[in-house]
């Protein structure tokens, strides 16, 4: 897994600040935006016009949808889809095109993007690190025994391991529900490894999840650090 380095033509006005991708498969693609540069003639000048449901959100929340869907549509107009806008479904899922298996993610200025036309599952998460006293306090909720145990034994501190489990569950409930349209509790799936030279990791379903996805199916992860953040993706073949 590599940090997207091939740049996407620019956006002038100062909200979205920078914006790459890689021709990887998943391709991945990344962005960064500055929400106090975000109004909302944006959102129109770009074609992207605000759903009902915010129109009356806070500037963040309309900052951060304007920025996913302008990188999620770079990303389809890679995968041969011109001016393609995302939505969302009843329950909140992204519709996706047809034949395209993808994931997003935001937090804190950055968007991240998955996608392939290949048959597999896909998530994808970027998280800000936790705080000490945050990781501390959502340990039982996260990780079991064992996990935490690993978690310990990784060359980082425990808030930052706390935080790359976070995330690679996150990426693994995005990767199935597509496929399953059943919620996931944090231990229903468990890590049972992590190899921070190739940023790998291995995760175990704990629970069963229709006949595809037994107790004991192993899902692999990748991940990368970048500044006070961790991006995490999940793809699983089907």
């Amino acid at each position: 897994m590599r940090y997207p380095d091939l740049p996407l033509p620019p956006l002038t006005g100062g909200f979205i600040l920078s914006a790459h991708l890689n021709r990887s498969d998943p391709l991945l693609a990344v962005s960064h935006f500055d929400p106090q540069n975000y109004h909302d003639a944006l959102a129109v000048e770009w074609g992207i016009p605000l759903p009902a449901r915010l129109q009356q959100a806070v500037s963040k929340r309309r900052a951060e949808y304007l920025a996913s869907r302008l990188l999620v549509r770079s990303v389809m107009a890679e995968l041969g889809i011109a001016d393609f806008t995302l939505t969302n479904a009843p329950d909140r899922s992204p519709c996706w095109p047809a034949g395209i298996q993808a994931s997003l993610s935001h937090s804190a200025g950055i968007v991240v993007v998955a996608a392939t036309r290949q048959p597999c599952a896909v998530g994808i998460d970027v998280e800000r690190f936790m705080s000490e006293t945050t990781a501390q306090e959502t340990a039982e909720l996260l990780m079991n025994e064992q996990e935490q145990q690993l978690l310990r034994t990784l060359p980082v501190s425990f808030h930052e391991a706390a935080t790359l489990l976070f995330s690679l569950k996150e990426s693994l409930f995005k990767a199935l529900w597509p496929q399953l349209h059943q919620p996931m509790d944090f231990l229903d799936a468990a890590l049972v490894s992590v190899d921070f030279v190739q940023q790998c990791a291995t995760l175990r379903l704990t629970q069963e999840f229709g006949g595809r996805f037994t107790p004991g199916t192993l899902l692999k992860g990748k991940f990368m650090w970048r500044d006070n953040q961790v991006i995490t993706q999940i793809t699983h073949r089907l």
